[in-house]
């Protein structure tokens, strides 16, 4: 359990502002402020100068015992589920670029499989034109020394 505050409700009609208020408890406009925002705790010298700038309220008017909030708690927690978040982000791109790297690759062993079935027949079609360049030759000869 904590000690929470009721005295800015209270502070509308006795005191203008955060400053004024502050300066009558004897303590920071800041420790004022922040108490009031939730970022600090209720301590001693608190709770004495609430009492001694709401002389008419009593003790149980001007605070009051709460749950334990877990401000710190959640906002470390919050900045865990933001690293949580961008870690699986991270993961996530990784996996994106280990998925694309794999398709490069199996992409790069398809080309040197059409480039090699390419050179096979660039090499046959050579093979064709030198058989039919002799073939060529031979009916030439064969035509030249035919007897028509």
């Amino acid at each position: 359990m904590i000690i929470k505050t009721r005295i800015f409700k209270f502070c509308d009609g006795n005191y203008k502002n955060l400053s004024e208020l502050a300066q009558a408890m004897g303590i920071s406009v800041s420790q004022v402020y922040r108490v009031r925002e939730g970022k600090r705790s209720i301590n001693q010298k608190f709770i004495i100068g609430a009492i001694k700038a709401f002389p008419k309220h009593k003790f149980e008017d001007l605070f009051y015992l709460a749950p334990e909030s877990p401000i710190v708690t959640d906002y470390y927690r919050q900045d865990s589920i933001e690293e949580q978040a961008a870690k699986e982000k991270a993961e996530s791109t990784q996996q994106a670029l280990e998925n694309f790297a794999s398709a490069v690759d199996e992409y790069g062993q398809h080309i040197r499989s059409h480039t090699s079935a390419i050179t096979s027949l660039r090499e046959a079609v050579q093979e064709i034109r030198n058989s039919i360049k002799e073939a060529n030759k031979i009916l030439s000869l064969l035509y030249k020394h035919s007897p028509n």
